[in-house]
This record gives C-alpha cells, sequence and structure tokens, in this order.
C-alpha cells in the first residue's frame, strides 16, 4: 500500500530560488507539492484552498512578516507544520517563532539532504532549529543581544507583539492569559531593558532582526 504523500506548499518572493526549490521537492516521493506563492495574501489563500499539512515560508514577504501569515495559519488549523526557510538568522528571532509554535527554521543555504531530513523530523513533531555554528553572532559586551537575552521566551513573544502594534487586550486574547499577566510581563520587559516606551522598543527588536 502506497503511503499518503504529505501536502506542501511554499511561499516566498524570490521565484529563482522557489522555482529551484519546487523542482527539488518534487522530486521527494513522500511530498505532494500543491502549490506557491509570492506574498501573504495570496499565501493565506493558497493555504485555506489547498489545506495542506506542511507550510515552508519565508520570514519578510514583499506585505509583510511571515510570522504574522504564520499565526494565522496556526490559529486556523492547529496541526499545521511551519517552517520558516530564510535568510533570518538571529537567535533572538528564532526563539520568538518557537514560541509562537514554528517547528522548522532554516537558512536558504541548507542543502537538499538537510532540508528533507528537516521536513521528516518536523512531520514526525520534533522542532529542526540550525545548530549555534550557522546563527548570527558578534560581540556580546553592551550589545544589543545582551540586552535581549536577559528577556524570558514569553517576554520577547510579548515584545514582539508590541512591536507589531498589538494592544495588551489583544495579546491576551491572542496567548490566552490575561490581561493583568500581559501588563506585568510589559513592565518587566521595559524595565530589564531600561527602555521609556514602545518605540525604544521597536527600534531595539529591528537592531536585531538586521
Amino acid at each position: 500500500m502506497t503511503a499518503k504523500k504529505v501536502g506542501l506548499i511554499h511561499i516566498d518572493d524570490h521565484m529563482i530560488f522557489l522555482q529551484g526549490l519546487r523542482s527539488m521537492l518534487k522530486e521527494n516521493q513522500k511530498i505532494n507539492y500543491l502549490g506557491n506563492t509570492g506574498n501573504l495574501n495570496d499565501g493565506w489563500k493558497l493555504f485555506l484552498e489547498k489545506k495542506p499539512e506542511l507550510v515552508l515560508l519565508d520570514y519578510f514577504l514583499p506585505d509583510g512578516k511571515g510570522l504574522n501569515l504564520a499565526q494565522k495559519m496556526i490559529e486556523k488549523r492547529p496541526e499545521v507544520k511551519i517552517i520558516f526557510l530564510t535568510m533570518e538568522d538571529h537567535p533572538d528571532l528564532i526563539e520568538i517563532c518557537k514560541s509562537f509554535g514554528i517547528m522548522g527554521f532554516l537558512p536558504k543555504t541548507i542543502d537538499k539532504n538537510e532540508l528533507f531530513l528537516a521536513i521528516d523530523e518536523v512531520l514526525l513533531g520534533r522542532p529542526y532549529i540550525p545548530s549555534r555554528k550557522t546563527l548570527k553572532k558578534g560581540p556580546i559586551s553592551n550589545s544589543e543581544d545582551e540586552k535581549l537575552s536577559i528577556l524570558s521566551s514569553r517576554e520577547k513573544q510579548i515584545a514582539y507583539l508590541i512591536t507589531e502594534g498589538y494592544t495588551s487586550q489583544e495579546i491576551s486574547k491572542k496567548l490566552f492569559l490575561s490581561q493583568f499577566t500581559v501588563n506585568t510581563h510589559r513592565r518587566n520587559v521595559r524595565q530589564k531593558l531600561g527602555l521609556n516606551n514602545t518605540a525604544q522598543l521597536a527600534a531595539l527588536m529591528a537592531k536585531n532582526k538586521t
């Protein structure tokens, strides 16, 4: 009896990369390649239409961030597995994505064998994250990296949502937390980082994504 193939869609606006990867994925007998698109809006439509088990997604797209789309997908179908395939590789960004249920985070420089291994692992429910040697490095003394490292995973998650424009009430609904708990985390983030307002937080988070 032939095993059921896993439905996959790919969302990326770099067409040469997308087309090359499509040819590669079609070589994998476990995968049913359902389609691709290059922006968040069309990606959401494709997701609703094709109902894939697995999504490959870039972090930055022309109409927004892939993480925002990933959150919508997981809220709609919690069983879906999402792998970021992107040039963004900052450790804090990876940790934020993991906190939202992203199962894999891979560099676009990955080879075919490791990509297929990552897909197999994620489909088994095991997160696949690159080793530390593939992540961005730099001096830690007095750096933005050092500042963000003192935040807990939950605090980084809430800091990201704040910089995306979410209110405390919206964050509480999204993360299933009380508004009191969210406000406590907001206060802790500001105190730990020595910040006075959301604009300063947004600037700090942006430096860690470049």
